[in-house]
């Protein structure tokens, strides 16, 4: 047909309500309305609010790509996996996009859940294990600027990045003191994995160095256990995992 038979549909979002300038027009070419009734001038239709749209819980998605790539990173500092220092290149693809790529985008979906908490931690780890992938490739520059930079100075340059890093760590500790006990732990021996690298890293002393992939270690797990805790629960598991409410 070349006229409406009912009322002319606008899309709006929030409060705005916009009308077609000729709607009078279109409304006298309109078949005219059953007796009794009367044809509404714009039926409005409104986008769900942020809190009423459904996204899938992305913690978990977060916590996993987190936890796996943190245990084999720890193992490659600890020296447990192909010797103290070593193996790091292996793990540039899965940094940027296991690490990398996953976890920034958990963090994206945690804050259109509005989750502020978790999408500011998964952003931000997930951003810097790209960058960490990142420079072991060759041609960003990292690579032949530590090649051409002292060793010190490299060194030191990783401290502060450590450092830095370390007091982030620390906001979020202090964002989860009132969490669950499986949360408290996880950023806790994050927070002491990050000290220690920064302390080694800077004094240029092993044992600190591995003392802190040892706590990388055990926080890469305890991700891994917060994630299985939110994936497993008595809709599909036999019981609900403890996290210490």
């Amino acid at each position: 047909m070349d006229h409406n038979t009912g009322p002319q549909v606008t899309m709006t979002t929030g409060d705005e309500h916009s009308g077609s300038s000729n709607s009078q027009e279109e409304h006298k070419n309109r078949i005219p309305p059953p007796q009794g009734y009367t044809y509404p001038s714009e039926i409005h239709i409104v986008a769900p609010p942020v809190q009423f749209r459904r996204f899938g819980n992305a913690a978990a998605l977060g916590l996993i790509t987190f936890g796996i790539c943190t245990v084999q990173e720890s193992m490659m500092q600890t020296g447990m996996s192909v010797g103290y220092g070593h193996g790091y290149g292996s793990m540039t693809a899965q940094s940027i996009t296991v690490a990398g790529i996953a976890q920034l985008l958990a963090g994206l979906w945690q804050l259109a859940n509005g989750d502020t908490f978790e999408g500011a931690a998964f952003t931000s780890f997930g951003a810097s294990w790209i960058a960490k992938g990142l420079a072991q490739v060759p041609g960003t520059g990292v690579l032949a600027y530590q090649q051409t930079e002292s060793p010190e100075t490299v060194r030191r340059q990783q401290g502060i990045i450590a450092l830095t890093w370390s007091i982030w760590v620390l906001i979020l500790l202090a964002g989860n003191v009132k969490s669950h006990v499986a949360n408290i732990v996880l950023f806790g021996t994050l927070n002491l994995q990050l000290d220690f690298s920064c302390a080694g890293t800077w004094l240029n002393h092993e044992r600190l160095i591995k003392t802190g992939g040892w706590f990388g270690f055990f926080c890469g797990l305890s991700a891994m256990y917060n994630a299985a805790a939110i994936l497993l629960n008595e809709e599909n598991f036999w019981f609900n995992l403890p996290v210490g409410n």
